[in-house]
């Protein structure tokens, strides 16, 4: 991610997840401090697909559209000022605790040449009044979901919602890949064949 107002990418994506106990199912923010993930946007590179310009940068610090430039440049803070202060102050906090590696020296989150070096941070806290905050909590979701929406056509959702409707979905019905996704799962399955072709001869 860019600092906002700079041109180089020099803070981490710096991924924030937050889960708390729920019915029908918990409460589970999972989000990155950048504007989108590198992730998404090597999706649009593989299926050759242009980004909104507001993305991401190309390598010369320019906003782009082109998803392959994209990957070589740097990521839009989300929130402008504050989602760039919120992510530095991730990254100096995890880097602190964890005493790994910061910014542009962080390797092998995007690749399998480079032994991975970042850090994390893993909080878990188990109040003595789980029981009862859980049904707190549920009630306290339930009555945000089943306000009157903006558009009546989009009901509210809590966080994780989503993700559980997809995750259904997907049990149900399968999995959409696009054709370059599946082209290099075909490839690369055309790889392991002939290595393993090979070791036994």
């Amino acid at each position: 991610v860019h600092p906002q107002g700079g041109r180089k990418a020099m803070i981490g994506t710096n991924p924030i997840a937050v889960g708390v106990p729920a019915e029908p199912g918990p409460f589970v923010l999972d989000m990155a401090t950048g504007l989108v993930s590198m992730g998404k946007i090597h999706d649009h590179a593989n299926r050759g697909e242009p980004i909104p310009p507001d993305w991401a940068l190309d390598e010369n610090g320019n906003p782009t559209i082109d998803a392959e430039a994209a990957k070589h440049g740097a990521i839009a803070p989300f929130g402008g000022a504050k989602g760039y202060a919120l992510g530095l102050a991730f990254e100096v906090l995890v880097a602190s605790l964890a005493a790994s590696a910061i910014g542009t020296d962080v390797k092998g989150t995007l690749d399998s040449v480079d032994v991975s070096n970042k850090g994390d941070l893993f909080i878990v806290i188990a109040p003595r009044h789980a029981d009862a905050a859980k049904v707190q909590i549920s009630e306290y979701l339930d009555k945000l979901r089943t306000m009157a929406a903006s558009e009546p056509d989009r009901p509210v959702l809590a966080p994780g919602d989503r993700a559980r409707a997809s995750r259904r979905q997907a049990l149900s019905q399968g999995l959409e890949l696009d054709d370059g996704l599946w082209a290099d799962l075909q490839a690369l399955n055309t790889d392991l064949e002939a290595a393993s072709k090979g070791a036994a001869q």
